[in-house]
């Protein structure tokens, strides 16, 4: 049976032998556990993120704003170019990155993916994606930054919280986050329907309806599993770059999606387009489709770098606890 087309190929959301998918069941409340883990890494992060400074204060590369030279660290993958002081490079041989302070709130935006494939996996990539966005919040909440969350569909609509003027709790965060629910699979009626369904970026619409409501300009983390074509994800992030925001990106997989699982005839479906393709499994199929995986997601990464920001592939079985070590060693994602 002939394969698929690479366009197609980079598009396929899981692979199961010939039978429904398996979806996890959604999760309803964060688990007490959850919540002491919670608490405790927002305590080792505003350790390591420098929480001994003046309120209000904060490490890192902003852009505009009233900044203070704070000192030096040493450079690591994924930095901004252009702090690098090249005079101690010059004298020392070795690159560090100029930090900076400046004496307001830092405002961190968090757009979280709810489109129909995200309820793939077990724990769900929505269960990893939510807890994710929980942790981050708690700890530029507890920092005294502002905090925006914003969990988008296909159709361009955003549910928002804090509401508009409001200042949201840790607690209500966790209410809100609790009560969010993905998307459901389209079901088109028609030929039309479906293409529709098909050409309709939720990428691109979420960070226009994001856009209009004028918010305030600092870091937009954007956690989704980047399951759109790769020109219009490409074209959101350098349209969030271009109106001033600090674009970085937590690209959420199941382990189904990884790698090709099973043998002999495979259905590979789509949950967000409601369509299907029968393959047969082998060697060539799971080269290429882990070779279609890593153009996809190394096109993905190059656009956040390219433009100073932060990027992180990781599987939804990883425990937040690794997620936030990442994050605490290249120090600018929640500054």
């Amino acid at each position: 049976m002939a394969h698929p087309p690479a366009t197609w190929l980079s598009r396929i959301l899981s692979f199961s032998p010939i039978a429904p998918p398996k979806r996890a069941a959604p999760e309803l409340a964060f688990p007490s556990e959850f919540l002491s883990t919670l608490e405790r890494l927002r305590l080792l992060a505003l350790k390591a993120l420098g929480g001994g400074l003046r309120e209000g204060h904060r490490l890192g590369a902003y852009k505009g704003g009233q900044l203070e030279f704070h000192g030096h660290r040493s450079y690591s993958a994924g930095d901004d170019l252009r702090y690098i002081d090249w005079n101690t490079y010059a004298r020392t041989g070795k690159p560090f990155v100029k930090e900076f302070a400046r004496e307001e709130a830092g405002v961190l935006h968090i757009l979280l993916d709810a489109t129909p494939s995200m309820q793939l996996g077990d724990p769900a990539k929505w269960t990893f994606a939510r807890r994710v966005a929980a942790l981050f919040s708690h700890v530029a909440l507890a920092s005294n930054d502002v905090v925006c969350l914003y969990v988008f569909r296909g159709n361009g609509a955003l549910d928002m919280f804090p509401a508009r003027g409001a200042k949201g709790s840790i607690r209500d965060m966790l209410n809100f986050l609790e009560r969010c629910r993905v998307d459901t699979p389209p079901t088109p009626s028609s030929p039309s329907a479906d293409l529709a369904a098909i050409e309709d970026d939720p990428f691109q619409n979420a960070i226009g309806a994001f856009l209009r409501g004028g918010p305030r300009r600092g870091r937009a983390i954007l956690i989704s599993d980047f399951w759109q074509e790769e020109r219009d994800v490409i074209g959101a992030i350098a349209r969030l770059s271009a109106s001033g925001f600090d674009p970085a990106g937590i690209h959420v997989l199941a382990p189904e999606e990884l790698s090709v699982q099973g043998d002999g005839e495979l259905l590979a479906r789509s949950l967000e387009e409601d369509s299907e393709i029968e393959l047969s499994a082998g060697d060539d199929l799971t080269e290429r489709y882990a070779r279609e995986l890593e153009t996809h997601c190394r096109a993905i990464e190059d656009s956040f770098r390219k433009r100073g920001g932060n990027y992180l592939r990781v599987a939804s079985t990883t425990s937040i606890e690794q997620v936030l070590i990442t994050s605490l060693r290249q120090r600018r994602w929640v500054l």
